[in-house]
């Protein structure tokens, strides 16, 4: 009986629009093993299930396409770290976030105009506060049936809570190494007793399902001349509604 030579295949490292594989193969007769290390062009991007893609591109033909199965999580530098069922791969992707819609988180590859992930999540909760400067979400990841009420894991984003242009919020997060990045979000603005309750919005305007709920005593901390524009703001919409607006 002839003995067959071995083949093992690793994935070692993953790169904007790259995925690195190391092989070796083991001769039978002598013995002898042979190392190569490939680096495969493609795009990065998740399926319908969160799972983690790779589509190779080939001159010709349909791409060749790879699915990660293990598990993945956020570390302390908001990086996608993955690691395989066996443990034998463990992949590290560096990016950034973006909230697009109220369903749906987008996590864009360094470096890369076409790679990225846009996965299918749930908000925790609706209504933010500003002192705990976190957003969480729930996400199902290789779950087969209806993902939003099967149990999953929480992606909790941690940062800081500041004004923009026109009113407009942005949370800035900490990706290590002295790198901040900050999501905008437009806001609907609702005065009430003692506070002020901005429901956000994407970049089109369209709403997201997030409240962020700020106390006149934090507002004013915050950002004082914020206060006193929006203070302005309620007093101009008290006068053109012909109503008292408590705030």
């Amino acid at each position: 009986m002839k003995i067959k030579d071995t083949f093992r295949k690793r994935f070692i490292a993953a790169e904007s629009d790259t995925l690195v594989i190391e092989t070796i193969q083991t001769e039978s007769k002598t013995n002898r093993q042979s190392l190569r290390i490939l680096k495969l062009k493609g795009t990065w991007r998740a399926n319908d299930y969160n799972e983690l893609c790779f589509e190779v591109t080939l001159r010709q033909g349909p791409p060749e396409a790879y699915t990660f199965k293990g598990s993945w999580k956020l570390n302390n530098n908001q990086q996608i770290e993955y690691t395989s069922e066996d443990g034998r791969d463990a992949l590290t992707f560096k990016g950034y976030w973006d909230i697009s819609s109220a369903n749906r988180l987008v996590y864009i590859l360094e470096g890369s105009l076409t790679s990225r992930f846009e996965f299918k999540v749930q908000l925790e909760s609706p209504i933010l506060y500003p002192k705990k400067g976190e957003i969480r979400y729930r996400i199902g990841v290789g779950i087969r049936q209806n993902r939003l009420s099967a149990p999953g894991q929480i992606i909790i984003f941690y940062g800081e809570w500041k004004f923009g242009r026109n009113l407009g919020l942005t949370f800035q997060m900490d990706y290590g190494q002295g790198k901040v990045r900050a999501i905008e979000f437009g806001a609907a603005v609702t005065f009430g007793h003692n506070k002020v309750i901005f429901a956000l919005k994407n970049e089109f305007g369209e709403p997201l399902g997030i409240t962020l709920t700020m106390t006149h005593k934090f507002l004013e901390s915050l950002d004082a001349e914020t206060f006193i524009r929006l203070k302005s703001r309620q007093k101009e919409q008290a006068i053109e509604a012909g109503i008292s607006i408590p705030f």
